[in-house]
């Protein structure tokens, strides 16, 4: 148990890494009725062209959908602090013991919350790119994601729960 301990962050940070690369490089938002209609997933995070798509006539720019955007950013900033994490105890400077917690927690949260917003964007980019009653289901990418985003941030919370469990006794 104790290794897997060890190793909790630099696997919230991989796992982090995965939902990430998820986000970016699948589709956000599927059609119901018609598969090969879709959204990219920089589409949902920055905004911009993707080409026709049913509910939009000609070459129309995608509006992003702020949900994407916030969970886009939280997974970058916690995977700065987990890599910080990482790094930061093979350098051996004590100061910064103090600051590892609360790190830790940023890290949890910020994981947690950016899982949760990602389920969010299909209600979210439907308003912004005023679809109506177009029926789009969350890409497979961005599901992964989602759920490899708050499992990371679960792992990421377990030493700090076993220290404190471990503090009561």
């Amino acid at each position: 148990m104790k290794k897997v301990l060890k190793f909790s962050g630099l696997i919230a940070l991989v796992f982090g890494l995965v939902a990430f690369i998820l986000i970016m490089a699948s589709h956000s938002l599927i059609h119901a009725e018609n598969s090969g209609t879709w959204f990219s997933g920089i589409s949902a995070v920055f905004g911009g062209g993707r080409g026709a798509v049913l509910g939009y006539e000609g070459n129309a720019d995608a509006k992003l959908a702020w949900t994407a955007l916030i969970a886009w950013i939280l997974i970058l900033v916690a995977m700065i602090i987990l890599l910080a994490g990482v790094i930061l105890p093979l350098l051996k400077v004590k100061a910064l013991d103090k600051f590892a917690g609360v790190l830790n927690l940023v890290a949890v949260c910020s994981l947690v919350v950016a899982g949760i917003l990602i389920f969010l964007t299909v209600p979210v980019f439907k308003t912004a790119n005023e679809l109506g009653d177009a029926k789009y289901n969350l890409g497979g990418g961005y599901i992964a994601g989602g759920i490899l985003a708050i499992v990371g941030g679960l792992i990421a919370i377990l030493p700090a729960a076993v220290d404190f469990i471990g503090k009561k006794k």
